[in-house]
């Protein structure tokens, strides 16, 4: 009897542990701890008395409740161990986008020294433009007074006879227009007072070619200190008409057409070809001599005679120049007129 009632007893003591066990449990995890240990509980004592619960019973339920506390304290230790690799990527991420942000923070930056330092550069380069500007309009002036004005313009047109790339001034232009056209009247004066003879026309030739280069040359030099293509605009169109009119005047002079509509034709055309070629040749001499030149240097070179006094007097010889080409037609047209008059009344 005493054996059943200590056997009784540690079969109670340890139904008590494992339903302590048990509800220290979560309730959804322990729901069949709590099953099995509730049987227990609605017996009485003295029906655990009289019953006798073998001890390979006792073991499984002890075995159970420590399983299931195995594998709830593994759940916990899961848990932590993904909060702490979460943790670790998250602090993985935040190092590799670190670097990103210090890389573009960094490149952000060194762009910001570098359009500093372009803005810097330009400023200094418009200083400098300004300066040199300054130096060549003040080393122009001294130049030009030391030069002689109007006389060393219209010597420095024949010393560049074959450039055809570097500028010329207003001035410079007015001054060689105005001087050589007095010098070429003064030279077809002295062939007409020398007569025809061989040296007379072999001087006229060899100035007559040279005044061709060195007007031509001029002319692109102007328009070069103007700032435009001499080609592209005006002597690529000029000598299109020009040769195309050329053409017109032979094929009347030299193949004159039977057939009256022909004629009338190639006279039309012929006096369209001549516009086109007068209007090309006035634009050519308009841009040459009255366009403004650009006071800074270009691709084609350094500006000179760009001062004040330098710009009216070549408006003077340009007024001067024009008025001896308009008196000189105006002769030329009184004398034709007076002829025609002339061959009238002797009729």
């Amino acid at each position: 009897m005493v054996s059943k009632k200590t056997n009784a007893a540690k079969q109670t003591a340890s139904l008590k542990k494992a339903e302590d066990t048990a509800l220290a449990e979560p309730k959804k995890k322990t729901s069949t701890v709590k099953s099995k240990a509730a049987a227990p509980k609605k017996s009485t004592e003295k029906e655990v008395k009289k019953q006798v619960v073998p001890e390979t019973h006792n073991v499984d339920v002890v075995g159970d409740v420590l399983n299931i506390k195995s594998q709830n304290e593994a759940k916990k230790a899961g848990k932590s161990s993904r909060s702490t690799s979460s943790k670790v990527k998250e602090e993985a991420v935040v190092e590799a986008a670190a670097p990103e942000s210090k890389n573009a923070s960094h490149s952000n930056k060194h762009a910001a020294v570098k359009e500093n330092a372009k803005i810097a550069e330009a400023k200094k380069f418009a200083e400098m433009k300004g300066i040199l500007a300054e130096i060549d309009t003040e080393a122009d002036a001294e130049n030009s007074a030391a030069c002689g004005g109007a006389w060393c313009a219209w010597l420095n047109a024949y010393k560049n006879i074959f450039n055809f790339k570097g500028r010329s001034s207003r001035f410079e232009f007015w001054s060689f227009m105005l001087i050589n056209m007095f010098i070429l009247l003064a030279f077809c004066l002295g062939i007409e007072f020398m007569g025809d003879s061989l040296l007379t026309m072999t001087l006229s030739a060899v100035v007559y070619i040279a005044q061709i280069i060195v007007y031509l040359a001029m002319f692109v030099r102007r328009l070069h200190d103007a700032g435009y293509s001499s080609w592209k605009g005006f002597f690529k169109p000029l000598l299109i008409s020009w040769i195309l009119t050329a053409a017109t005047s032979v094929y009347l002079v030299t193949f004159t057409p039977v057939d009256p509509l022909a004629i009338q034709i190639a006279l039309v055309v012929a006096v369209l070809l001549l516009l086109t070629y007068g209007y090309y040749a006035i634009k050519t001499f308009v841009a040459a001599g009255f366009f403004e030149e650009e006071k800074n240097a270009n691709v084609y070179g350094a500006a000179s005679f760009i001062d004040d006094a330098h710009k009216m007097r070549s408006l003077k010889y340009a007024s001067i120049y024009l008025l001896i080409i308009i008196l000189g037609y105006l002769i030329s047209l009184s004398s034709i007129f007076y002829g025609v008059l002339a061959s009238i009344y002797a009729y």
